[in-house]
């Protein structure tokens, strides 16, 4: 009897009391860290800001490279950019072949860039969006202005770098139309 006693001590000290704390704190941590309906809102406000006016000079600077005109002239349209949880309507020979997701498109900014994939390995590039699992798409950028340029999917799971459009012109029309009333923000 006293051998069981002994081993319910014991499960009840290394097992059972560790996850009663864990849950404890868990919920405490998670309720101070939750942000409230407001505060989202403001996020969202200042991300759809940041989305709007994006510093190209800033961006060059840390890419090493001038950025391809058509991607610039969709950052200062918007047409696309405020898209958010998009599935891509690639063209029909593509379809099987992958499935395009864009979870949201990156300021052009330093913040936004420092949280994106080191390109390094496949070249100079600049992140311009995510499809949210830390996987980036990007466009090569040169030393000389360029019109338009192809679109990289960089990929960390698995490792690797796919050629998805051959121009950004290409790229931002498998978005579906946005109306122009409808913009978020």
């Amino acid at each position: 009897m006293e051998a069981l006693k002994s081993i319910g001590l014991i499960a009840l000290v290394f097992l059972v009391l560790p996850v009663v704390i864990l849950t404890i704190r868990d919920k405490i941590w998670h309720r101070s860290k939750r942000a409230t309906s407001s505060e989202r809102e403001v996020a969202r406000k200042v991300w759809i800001e940041r989305l709007r006016q994006a510093r190209f000079d800033e961006v060059e600077k840390i890419c090493g490279g001038l950025l391809p005109e058509r991607l610039k002239l969709a950052y200062q349209q918007e047409e696309v950019i405020l898209s958010e949880d998009v599935e891509l309507n690639t063209p029909l020979a593509n379809v099987e072949k992958h499935f395009y997701y864009v979870a949201a498109f990156v300021p052009l900014d330093a913040d936004g860039q420092q949280g994106t994939a080191a390109l390094s390995e496949f070249g100079r590039g600049c992140c311009f969006a995510g499809d949210g699992m830390g996987n980036f798409y990007w466009v090569p950028v040169g030393d000389t202005p360029q019109k338009d340029a192809p679109v990289y999917f960089a990929c960390h799971d698995p490792y690797g770098n796919e050629k998805v459009a051959t121009s950004v012109d290409e790229f931002l029309s498998w978005f579906p139309k946005v109306e122009k009333n409808s913009a978020k923000g």
